[in-house]
């Protein structure tokens, strides 16, 4: 088993937090909702390239779900 898909498991933003699923990343209050819908649309992007080249469905739907979440809260 390749350990690559793993590279996707986390989320790491650029003011060096990491985020291991995309509840932690709606559940972070330091973060306005724009942000929040930046780092989950990176995330889904980076994730869907991956499994594309791969044919791995991983957490694109856990993705999508906190992104129609925040899509909820207004932005």
């Amino acid at each position: 088993m390749s350990t690559e898909s793993l590279k996707y498991a986390k989320f790491d933003h650029h003011d060096g937090t990491s985020y291991d699923s995309p509840e932690a990343v709606m559940s972070d209050a330091r973060l306005p909702n724009g942000e929040k819908h930046s780092i989950l649309e990176e995330w889904k992007r980076r994730v869907a390239a991956h499994n594309r080249a791969d044919g791995i469905d991983t957490m694109d739907h856990q993705l999508d779900q906190a992104i129609e979440r925040l899509a909820g809260l207004g932005t």
